[in-house]
């Protein structure tokens, strides 16, 4: 969590509906830089509240079959889409939602398309916790950016419904249509942010 991050957190909890606004975020970046700038004082990095909740689930997938996992099944429900009860529907756009939601962010109100996220939240360049959407043949997905390959072609997507499960993929950079940054955080502006390096791994050919 950044400084910044730190600083969004404590607002929102005294903030009206537990909300910021946007004319708030960059007096949030700026006493975030300005802190982060003094004497004695090291920056906060690391992941992202949301990017830490969605490792943790790094694992779930589909249950083959007529049983469905029930955090997929259950969760439409709880995140307001309660016309889904399966884990056969796309489910791209829930897990994104989901760990949005445990972090206490909002989401986009129709989550289940993926291309809903496009305007969700603020532009922003490719970063750890930025969330990457990519248009496909029969429609979008939605992912969390979490580095890219040392070729610089790929990013590493944190994201669910890859071969129908949640894991990390390679997803060709010049595929993904826009990169956004959760709505009511403030996007960083720091150096620690910039995309981590890791592995080429398995290039991503199945979301659905």
């Amino acid at each position: 969590m950044t400084t910044a991050d730190k600083i969004a957190a404590a607002l929102r909890s005294i903030a009206p509906e537990g909300k910021l606004l946007t004319p708030d975020i960059p007096l949030i970046n700026q006493l975030a830089a300005q802190w982060d700038a003094r004497p004695g004082v090291q920056a906060t990095t690391g992941d992202p509240a949301w990017i830490a909740i969605a490792r943790d689930k790094i694992g779930q997938r589909e249950i083959k079959g007529p049983k469905h996992n029930s955090w997929i099944a259950k969760g439409w429900k709880r995140l307001g889409a309660g016309w889904y009860n399966d884990d056969e529907t796309p489910w791209c756009g829930f897990f994104v939602a989901d760990c949005l939601d445990l972090a206490g962010l909002a989401y986009p109100k129709n989550f289940p398309s993926a291309a809903s996220f496009k305007d969700y939240g603020t532009a922003c360049p490719a970063q750890l916790g930025a969330i990457g959407v990519k248009a496909r043949k029969g429609g979008n997905h939605v992912f969390f950016i979490v580095g890219e390959t040392p070729d610089k072609l790929f990013y590493k997507a944190l994201g669910g419904n890859q071969s129908n499960m949640v894991n990390i993929v390679d997803i060709r950079k010049d595929q993904v249509d826009a990169i956004r940054w959760p709505a009511g955080v403030p996007v960083p502006a720091r150096p620690q942010q910039r995309l981590p390096v890791l592995p080429a791994g398995t290039i991503s050919a199945s979301e659905a």
